[in-house]
């Protein structure tokens, strides 16, 4: 049992020291690009999750890579290590509410402009 409580305040501890360290403003920025977006190739609904994949993964390297605006070497997340992991799953959260909000919100505004048919 006290393996198991042990296991549980790792995973605890992780997910804050996760959280304190995430950098959201990349990924709310390019899942408002591709949510609101009209072209680039989008269909209008489907797949909200790829879409998060394509907005976190150029998220995640520019996070990486905003070192070597200062003269350092970029800053990779280690996927092996638990922190970094828990970092993407909660930005692919928030990429995935942040399009599937903004694709709503746009067929939304979409169905109210039509005009309804004459009967």
């Amino acid at each position: 049992m006290d393996e198991v409580m042990q296991f549980f305040w790792a995973m605890v501890d992780a997910t804050q020291a996760a959280l304190i360290g995430l950098n959201v403003v990349p990924v709310i920025v390019l899942s408002l690009i591709i949510g609101l977006g009209q072209g680039l190739g989008q269909s209008g609904r489907g797949l909200y999750f790829l879409k998060a994949i394509v907005a976190v993964v150029p998220a995640i390297a520019a996070a990486a890579l905003w070192p070597q605006v200062y003269g350092m070497s970029p800053i990779w997340p280690d996927v092996t290590q638990l922190e970094p992991e828990i970092q993407i799953v909660v930005q692919l959260v928030i990429a995935w509410v942040i399009i599937r909000a903004m694709w709503s919100l746009k067929s939304a505004a979409a169905n109210a402009t039509t005009k309804p048919a004459k009967a």
